[in-house]
């Protein structure tokens, strides 16, 4: 059962952007100039969250954040032992549960204020992940 979520998540977050996969450079180990994969789809998911805020859509809203939710995931089994990652990542996926939340209830104003705390916590993680590999 489990195996199959994954699978299913897995098409779901790559299948279409392919062609994507043969300019990922660095992908375990993203900077300034090389972002992963994971982030560089998550960025979009972001930019197509704050599109539908602007607009209003929540439909648009709310399938991005659930893409955005089930792309975590998975890079939750890739990252998980990145220390400090997993407590952003719980921060995070309650940050798009709120996003999902207030688009059903077509509320701007909260869907706005979850994704600043997606925003913030997206911030926070890169923050960590430069630090780590300053140390290194």
């Amino acid at each position: 059962m489990q195996r199959s979520l994954i699978a299913a998540l897995l098409l779901v977050a790559f299948v279409p952007n392919w062609s994507g996969f043969a300019d990922d450079k660095k992908e375990d180990q993203p900077d300034e100039k090389h972002p992963s994969m994971w982030m560089k789809r998550k960025l979009n998911y972001a930019q197509n969250i704050l599109a539908g805020l602007t607009s209003a859509d929540f439909d648009q809203v709310k399938q991005s954040a659930k893409q955005m939710q089930g792309l975590s995931k998975i890079e939750g089994f890739v990252r998980g032992r990145t220390p400090g990652y997993k407590s952003q990542l719980q921060v995070f996926q309650e940050a798009t549960d709120e996003i999902i939340r207030q688009a059903d209830r077509e509320s701007v104003e909260g869907a706005t204020l979850a994704f600043t705390q997606l925003t913030i916590t997206c911030v926070n993680c890169h923050k960590q992940l430069r630090e780590l590999a300053e140390k290194k």
